[in-house]
Formats: C-alpha cells, structure tokens, sequence
C-alpha cells in the first residue's frame, strides 16, 4: 500500500462519499469503532465531496459510484486531475457497479482499491483496520 499521511498519534481520517442514508449510517458507525479512525466527513454528492476535501485534511476517500449528484467516477477524475488542490488523498471505491471494465476504470483514474457491496462490508472495514495499524506504525 501506499504511503499513509497521517501524523504522529492523530487518527486516520475518513471520507465516506455515498448516496444511500442507511449505509452512510451503518458504514459510519462500523468506521467509528476502529481504533485511531475518525470519520471526518460524509458526502452524498460529487461537488459536496469535492468541498470537503478542498477544505478538510483527509486521508482516505472511500467513494461509492452512484451519488446522489455527480458520479463517484467524475469525482475520481477531479482528484486525479487536480491533486495539489484536493491533498493526494487514498481513494477506493465501495460499490455495486463491480464490473472487471469498471474495476480497471477506477483504477486507471486513481483507486487504491475496489470493493464489492453485493460481498458485504467487511472486505472494506478489514482495509480500513489495516490503513490504521499501518498509520500507527509509520507515525511512530
């Protein structure tokens, strides 16, 4: 994995970009419970997502596809093209469309990773725990 840009005994900090008020809940909560992780923003949106990470110091982007405005797809294709604007933040992406072709889109565009809603959360939240050990240990 990539370099973690966290800082010595802060959190690692959480974009949480989707559309769905039930899983930005669930996925928060589940987000919450990992130890030296703070979700510092949710988005349903492209440009709601874009504000926050011009405004805010995150260090992982967890991105779903279909938003309620915009597209995870165009939202990847902002951070890619501008990223001394938007921090160089980790992305991946957390979402139904898990087509081999869109899989390889995202990550052409930037995504660390792709992960699978219809298999589930915990593949994303075991990545998530794995970010912070490695944040924690680089922080050292």
């Amino acid at each position: 994995m990539r370099g973690v840009t966290a800082a010595a005994n802060s959190p690692l900090r959480i974009l949480l970009v989707e559309d769905s008020d039930l899983l930005l809940g669930v996925i928060g909560e589940m987000i919450d419970e990992i130890d030296g992780v703070e979700l510092s923003g949710a988005a349903q949106g492209e440009t709601a997502a874009l504000a926050q990470l011009n405004g805010t110091k995150v260090d992982l982007a967890i991105v779903d596809l279909e938003l309620a405005e915009g597209s995870g797809l165009g939202l990847l294709r902002q951070l890619r093209s501008d990223p001394g604007r938007f921090g160089g933040s980790r992305v991946v992406v957390f979402s139904n469309h898990a087509h081999a072709a869109i899989q390889r889109q995202c990550r052409a565009l930037g995504a660390e990773a792709f992960f699978d809603k219809s298999e589930g959360v915990e593949a994303l939240i075991d990545f998530v725990e794995d970010a912070a050990r490695e944040a924690a240990a680089g922080s050292r």
